[in-house]
């Protein structure tokens, strides 16, 4: 019997050490879903941008690992949206701690466009991509515009317009619905349909870095 009982606690001791590096590797996402991997880099203390770095805004807050972006690539980058702090953080993968290599100002959706939350992958990559639903419309003679801020399923009742769709250049789609990282107009607080709008001077660094299935978790 005293066999079997020592058996038991060994048992159990290997039990729980198994359970925990289980729980170790894998996150669950707010869907609900189980993320296997490393568990997530904390929140990164906010970095000082260097006016002397290529990649310097004086409007937004952009901040690059320059000593080290060589080591950044598009098979060890993973990329987080961060809804709350409106900030996208570019990682480097690898054995140990995720390095943070990139970190920019974005704007995400705004209410009624809220951008999703989960994790995901990009889906596709295009350097001049256009919306397909959002844009302007214009008069097909005079190229005027006839509304700014169109929808291209609610056509004015001008049967002269023609539907223009708004620019997104260094597009990285993330969702099949439509959902993706690119430059745009990045004011301080969520302000888009649901994409997630980048500084010129630092999307087309990301776009190089990542790749089709690389990683990308949005969180709150």
């Amino acid at each position: 019997m005293k066999f079997f009982a020592q058996a038991s606690r060994v048992f159990l001791a290997v039990s729980a050490l198994a359970a925990a590096t289980f729980l170790s590797s894998c996150t669950v996402a707010e869907n609900g879903q189980i993320i296997f991997g490393p568990v997530p880099a904390e929140k990164p203390e906010p970095k000082e941008p260097s006016a002397q770095s290529k990649y310097y805004s004086s409007v937004h807050y952009i901040w690059v690992d320059e000593k080290n972006l060589d080591t950044l690539t598009q098979s060890n980058s993973r990329v987080e949206v961060d809804l709350g702090d409106q900030r996208a953080r570019v990682y480097r993968s690898g054995k140990g701690a995720d390095k943070l290599i990139i970190e920019t100002q974005i704007s995400t959706g705004k209410e009624g466009h809220n951008t999703p939350s989960g994790s995901y992958h990009f889906l596709e990559k295009n350097i001049d991509k256009h919306s397909n639903l959002y844009g302007k419309w214009v008069d097909a003679d005079t190229g005027d515009t006839v509304i700014s801020d169109g929808d291209a399923r609610n056509p004015p009742s001008s049967g002269n317009a023609v539907f223009r769709g708004a620019p997104m250049p260094y597009w990285c789609r993330i969702t099949p619905g439509g959902v993706g990282m690119h430059i745009g107009y990045v004011p301080n607080y969520p302000a888009s349909h649901g994409c997630i709008r980048v500084p010129k001077q630092v999307q087309p660094l990301i776009f190089s870095k990542v790749r089709v299935g690389t990683p990308v978790t949005i969180i709150h």
